[in-house]
């Protein structure tokens, strides 16, 4: 019983640390909101042909709304980052020095690809699709007639969001994929007969991630292959360099 109430005790600190550390960052990012939502809305002004690019409310509460969403949007991060450090710590003292080595390195590899999709997205993705929607509000034939959009804030939000939490989550299967990285090793033959397979989901998730552009579906299609291919061999050059050095 000793033994089990160290155990609650234990969870029950990392939990609310946990909440203390959400808690710290929704207040911090109260104080800083308009900094936030201008960061949020900077990449939909990156193109020069939108300087009369404007957002509209239409309730007197959607301010608030939209605020108390970035505010919960960013310490949800804080939350989860925190989760996922204290439960590594909470497992690591029944875990072997190999596993936890693999853990590791398996969640420095995860933030990194995490940083990095949060670039892709606010410098390349978002920008690119923000574009390819609004290129449709004017007519290249009929110079006359023009469609004037006005993007309601709440749902530029909702969009950002959604498109952010879609880039984040493909872009962790490169994490997956690495975690595989002996069985992708142990068993080339079958990976070479699946290669078709695998090359069909990455076009599938190119699809979903990429706005309906052909072109840009292909890019990013070619761009997840080459990260595979290289990944693959770079994997078996390691492989036989070792087995030469044996």
């Amino acid at each position: 019983m000793t033994n089990l109430y160290k155990y609650y005790a234990e969870f029950k600190n990392r939990f609310l640390l946990s909440l203390t550390a959400w808690l710290a960052t929704i207040l911090v990012s109260y104080f800083y909101k308009e900094t936030i939502l201008f960061l949020i809305l900077e990449p939909s002004f990156q193109d020069a042909n939108q300087n009369l690019l404007y957002f509209i409310f239409t309730n007197v509460t959607e301010i608030f709304a939209v605020y108390f969403r970035i505010i919960i949007f960013l310490g949800n991060h804080t939350l989860i980052f925190f989760t996922l450090y204290h439960t590594i710590l909470f497992i690591s003292l029944g875990l072997y020095k190999s596993e936890l080595k693999n853990i590791a390195f398996l969640a420095k590899t995860s933030l990194g690809v995490f940083i990095i999709s949060i670039f892709f997205f606010n410098k390349l993705l978002l920008p690119l699709s923000w574009n390819f929607f609004l290129s449709f509000q004017s007519f290249s034939f009929l110079k006359s007639l023009d469609l004037y959009f006005e993007s309601k804030l709440n749902e530029y939000t909702t969009f950002y969001i959604t498109s952010y939490y879609l880039c984040v989550t493909y872009c962790q299967l490169f994490v997956l994929l690495i975690s595989f990285c002996k069985y992708i090793i142990n068993n080339l033959i079958q990976i070479k007969q699946y290669r078709k397979i695998v090359y069909f989901s990455f076009l599938f998730i190119s699809t979903l991630l990429t706005p309906p552009d052909i072109i840009s579906q292909i890019i990013l299609t070619i761009n997840i292959i080459l990260i595979y291919e290289l990944l693959i061999y770079s994997l078996i050059f390691q492989i036989t360099t070792k087995k030469l050095k044996h």
